[in-house]
């Protein structure tokens, strides 16, 4: 199913923060029932600065699920290539139910996640409460929760791509984006120009597993556990390169016994759970990796190291109402909380330090209420006229090299360009060569050729 008939929406622009004009789109709530009940989406562009030679609009969404693509264009738009800007009007939109566009209500649902499940003590009730957010947003959003996902924001995309009277859509979508730009590039196949994946998802381990893995949480089928050690790795390395304040000695021995001491209890006000979301943050960014050495440096020197505790209170990471409104209806997740607790067990084996939060990432999907009939799940390889161009850091610690390479087979047409640093996707690792890659790809239709990789811009501890 396409848009099903669905009227193209008549787009007002009016003037908005500043250079930029917003309007609003009315799309259907469900596409099998094209000219029923419909909901607003907030739009937004940058125009082209160069009309005359405009090529038509390019879509970008920044990610997420859950977030609003119109804060995020105002903040990101001056950043883009010069001739990019000239030749295209920049168009985001904040996807159904988040932001501007018809939002989900979940009254209560924030922060309401409480216990450990490792902890016997507290394990059901960590469950209980991870279906809070669920309940919530079932009560107060109802039948909503059954069409929000990607492949119904594909079809609102298709009919604003039409608004904007593109004949064939442009696109560049980011981490969760690259799922988005996957969904459409195979539901309208001759509906594509150009489409640029950055941080990409390995569309299968999205959406279902492949084959023996189905039964996995999504972020152990993607293995960002096995990628946020490498990138750990790779700190090290960089750090001993540039003798940051964390180099002296074994930095691995010196690593494993702070986590150690971490699972003994707080040391210099530092919890655990606490560290490693902080590490996490800063696997983002690798501007803030002289930051973590400072803080690696004094958490090691705090207090004389001992022996390892169980794990007992891990970081267990928690999402907005929005990212799990789609999240849990994209991907199939197990619904049995026993799934969890036997990964839990064999996966701190396999991948040391991450594991867990990889393992527990989706809990909060266990008995969601929402189940949208009308996901995509594949096929991933429909004919395209040309190649999509799939950009990823080789050490990415959310969307992992491996998940691109698997993202350029299921695809069949994809073509991979690899930029040697560090951080998630290129809105944080700025390669002028990447960008230079993009641009031409979309002006002129040229994809690198396999095999091209691309230097950064900077370097960490530069």
């Amino acid at each position: 199913m396409g848009t099903n008939g669905a009227t193209v929406p008549v787009l007002r622009w009016t003037s908005c923060h500043h250079e930029f004009q917003c309007a609003a789109a009315a799309v259907p709530v469900s596409y099998r029932e094209a000219h029923g009940p419909t909901l607003n989406l907030a739009v937004i562009k940058l125009p082209a600065t160069d009309p005359g030679h405009r090529i038509g609009s390019l879509f970008v969404n920044f990610g997420g699920p859950g977030t609003d693509g119109i804060s995020e264009l105002v903040r990101f738009g001056a950043r883009y290539p010069d001739e990019l800007r000239s030749r295209f009007d920049l168009v985001s939109f904040d996807p159904r139910g988040i932001g501007g566009s018809s939002p989900i209500s979940c009254p209560g649902a924030e922060n309401t996640v409480t216990g450990s499940p490792l902890r016997p003590a507290q394990h059901d009730t960590f469950y209980a409460t991870s279906a809070r957010a669920g309940q919530a947003c079932a009560a107060g959003s109802g039948k909503l929760l059954d069409h929000l996902s990607s492949a119904n924001v594909a079809r609102d995309m298709d009919l604003l791509r039409q608004a904007t009277g593109d004949a064939k859509l442009n696109f560049l979508g980011y981490s969760y984006g690259t799922y988005l730009g996957g969904t459409y590039a195979n539901i309208f196949p001759a509906n594509v120009r150009a489409m640029t994946l950055d941080g990409t998802l390995d569309l299968v381990a999205n959406a279902t597993g492949k084959p023996g893995e189905e039964a996995k949480p999504v972020d152990v089928r993607a293995d960002t556990a096995r990628a946020q050690l490498d990138e750990l790795g790779a700190f090290f390395d960089e750090c001993a390169k540039a003798a940051c304040a964390f180099s002296g000695g074994d930095q691995r021995q010196k690593f494993a016994a702070i986590l150690a001491k971490l699972t003994n209890g707080q040391v210099a006000g530092t919890t655990l759970a606490g560290f490693l979301k902080s590490l996490e943050s800063a696997f983002y960014q690798f501007g803030r990796w002289k930051r973590l050495g400072e803080t690696l440096n004094t958490l090691s020197a705090a207090s004389p190291p001992g022996p390892a505790a169980p794990v007992l209170d891990p970081y267990l990471p928690t999402h907005s109402p929005g990212y799990l409104a789609v999240q849990c209806v994209d991907s199939q997740n197990p619904q049995d909380p026993a799934a969890y607790d036997r990964l839990a067990v064999t996966e701190q084996t396999r991948v040391p330090y991450f594991a867990l939060g990889a393992v527990f990432n989706m809990a909060q999907c266990i008995g969601w209420p929402g189940h949208d009939d009308d996901r995509y799940l594949g096929p991933w390889n429909r004919r395209r006229e040309n190649p999509i161009l799939v950009v990823n850091n080789r050490h990415d610690p959310a969307t992992p090299l491996h998940n691109a390479q698997s993202t350029v087979e299921e695809l069949g047409d994809g073509r991979l360009l690899v930029v040697e640093s560090f951080g998630h996707t290129s809105l944080n690792v700025h390669s002028a060569c990447a960008s230079a890659a993009m641009v031409r790809y979309f002006v002129d239709l040229r994809a690198p050729q396999a095999g091209t990789t691309c230097a950064p811009d900077a370097r960490p501890f530069g």
